[in-house]
């Protein structure tokens, strides 16, 4: 069931997002794939384009280890920006 509180809908898109981007990082090959376009799509409104584009940007390069670097750099500034602009409700 959906809340009907835009502050709860709002919590529970974000985290569903960061559900999606944190197995992105997890992933052993690249992870540009339709969710993560949309988990990053949904972040819009609370965190800054930059970050969202170093993300998606990360998760298609072919060096594995510049692609893990990338993905936990760009989600921990992700994750930063929400918390800063009042996104992430809770830890």
């Amino acid at each position: 069931m959906t809340s009907t509180d835009a502050n709860h809908r709002a919590a529970g898109t974000i985290k569903r997002a960061l559900n999606v981007l944190r197995e992105a990082t997890a992933a052993k090959e690249k992870a540009q794939s339709r969710g993560v376009a949309l988990a990053l799509w949904d972040l819009r409104p609370w965190c800054p384009d930059d970050w969202l584009v170093a993300f998606w940007e990360a998760a298609g390069s072919d060096h594995d280890i510049g692609r893990s670097q990338g993905l936990h750099a760009a989600y921990n500034g992700i994750v930063r920006q929400l918390r800063i602009r009042g996104g992430v409700l809770e830890s």
